[in-house]
């Protein structure tokens, strides 16, 4: 089982990643998401995706039909940047949500898309909700993306879910790494499987918080400095 567990763990993260990977494979255009590594005054950037465990559903289901993956929330993730002032993560703020609202449409793949963005006064020092709702003939999926900066961090979390309820766990995660995350130390722990530790990973939470429901770690990257 654990080539089918790689296999759609890393299908769900690459949906997530799509945008960011998309604008730092190419020569942005007007309004697209920026390459992290261009940034001005970023100093450090790490990513951490969850999504479903499969073992687990096909050990306690054995006859489990292929839609069943897409049912409730499908993945989510989990992205901090840190920055030397605050100016600079403003900026990269303002700019990573001028590249969502134009990029995200592309994603819905020949379904109907819809994009809304909702300011979030509650949270960090500026914060803001930008939901893609896709309809087919077949089915409906919500993409949510919270980011936020926070004095010199920018923070961006997204999930990727079949109804707006479940999405809105994209919220509850932004709020906890803006709220109960912090950086532990100078020195950090990588280990790709999504278990790494210290520095900007201490924003993460753990296995086994109830914002993470029945998700599961399915890979780390540092995003800056690239190793």
């Amino acid at each position: 089982m654990k080539p089918l567990r790689r296999f759609l763990g890393f299908l769900f993260a690459a949906v997530l990643a799509l945008p960011i990977l998309a604008a730092s494979a190419q020569t942005p255009s007007a309004g697209a998401i920026p390459n992290i590594n261009e940034l001005e005054g970023i100093e450090a950037a790490v990513s951490r995706t969850w999504g479903l465990d499969v073992e687990a559903m096909i050990a306690a289901t054995t006859n489990i039909e292929p839609d069943e993956f897409g049912q409730g929330v499908t993945a989510l993730s989990a992205m901090v940047l840190r920055f030397d002032t605050a100016e600079h993560a403003r900026a990269a703020y303002d700019a990573f949500l001028d590249g969502v609202d134009v990029s995200l449409p592309d994603l819905a793949q020949g379904g109907t898309p819809t994009v809304t963005d909702e300011p979030l006064n509650d949270l960090g020092d500026t914060a803001t909700a930008v939901t893609l709702n896709t309809r087919t003939e077949e089915r409906e999926t919500f993409y949510r993306l919270v980011l936020v900066q926070e004095g010199e961090y920018f923070f961006l979390t997204s999930a990727l879910a079949g109804t707006s309820d479940d999405v809105a766990i994209a919220g509850e995660l932004a709020r906890y790494v803006v709220t109960e995350g912090e950086e532990q130390g100078d020195e950090a722990i990588f280990v790709a499987e999504g278990g790494s530790r210290g520095g900007l990973w201490g924003f993460m939470p753990a296995n086994d918080n109830d914002v993470l429901g029945d998700l599961i770690p399915i890979y780390d990257e540092t995003l800056y400095p690239a190793p």
